[in-house]
């Protein structure tokens, strides 16, 4: 199909039309746009890959920045935080099934920036003996926990609702291996 402007008496009136194959337009159209590179093969100012490069420095988007510019200690924190949010999605897959949803992990992303967040206070309440800061870590302990307890609840609901696969996908490989047939 193509939509074209008619000739003779509709001339102007778009009006869509069968086309055979031949005749179709290409499905994607030649690119107009620059490459973004000179003749000697080297990116010109204003290309695409450079403007990526501002606008998304990481994984995270401009979070990252404001990271940058925080206390050493908290970096450090922050940085445990991730490593302990990573190691628990892993024995979560495992003890799942292998796969979480993208809300389970970001209740375990937030376990473990909760965690870090508690860490790093509670060291600044062991620097000053504020008792009011104890208190917020503890807090943001607690706040870990739930999300954690969060996470496996739903990541188990959802390998209960996962649909598996009648076949034991390593039986095939173990009657291979035994030299039966498949």
């Amino acid at each position: 199909m193509a939509l074209r402007s008619g000739h003779g008496h509709g001339a102007g009136v778009p009006r869509i039309e069968l086309l055979p194959p031949d005749e179709l337009p290409p499905a994607s159209p030649a690119s107009t746009d620059r490459s973004g590179r000179g003749a000697d093969g080297r990116f010109l100012p204003g290309n695409g890959a450079a403007r990526a490069l501002k606008t998304r420095p990481s994984r995270y988007g401009s979070l990252v920045l404001g990271l940058a510019k925080a206390d050493p200690v908290y970096q450090t924190c922050a940085r445990w935080g991730a490593r302990y949010a990573s190691h628990r999605r892993a024995e979560l897959a495992k003890a799942h099934g292998g796969e979480l949803s993208a809300g389970v992990g970001a209740l375990v992303e937030s376990a473990g920036n909760a965690l870090a967040d508690s860490r790093y206070v509670r060291a600044k309440a062991a620097e000053s003996g504020d008792p009011a800061l104890f208190k917020l870590a503890a807090s943001l302990a607690t706040e870990a926990r739930q999300c954690e307890l969060a996470a496996w609840e739903l990541a188990s609901r959802e390998a209960a609702t996962r649909p598996r696969s009648p076949v034991d996908p390593m039986a095939r490989i173990r009657a291979l291996a035994a030299g039966g047939k498949s």
